[in-house]
């Protein structure tokens, strides 16, 4: 089980699905995009787009350019798409969901 369908989550999830299993995301949110849809519209990411993309799928385009917020959004919508996990949507984890 992965929580969270951000960066880090899909990264993680790429991880155990290239040793065969096969995870399960929760999310809090509707789709796998962690919380970069509500972060301000001008937001971009703060290294160029060749060191910032999730294993096996680089950004598009020049890779010296920063990936503003809907290009990282449409990004991680489109890894999740690839690894073929579908992510529980409102599914919000607690300490208190934890043994």
């Amino acid at each position: 089980m992965v929580i969270g369908g951000g960066q880090a989550g899909l990264a993680a999830a790429e991880a155990l699905v290239r040793e065969s299993l096969r995870p399960v995301v929760l999310e809090a949110s509707d789709h796998a995009e962690g919380s970069w849809p509500r972060y301000y519209d001008s937001l971009t990411l703060f290294s160029p787009a060749r060191f910032s993309a999730l294993p096996g799928l680089p950004f598009g385009g020049d890779g010296d350019r920063y990936p503003h917020r809907d290009e990282v959004v449409e990004h991680l919508r489109r890894y999740a798409d690839c690894l073929g996990v579908e992510p529980p949507t409102a599914c919000r984890c607690t300490a208190a969901d934890c043994p």
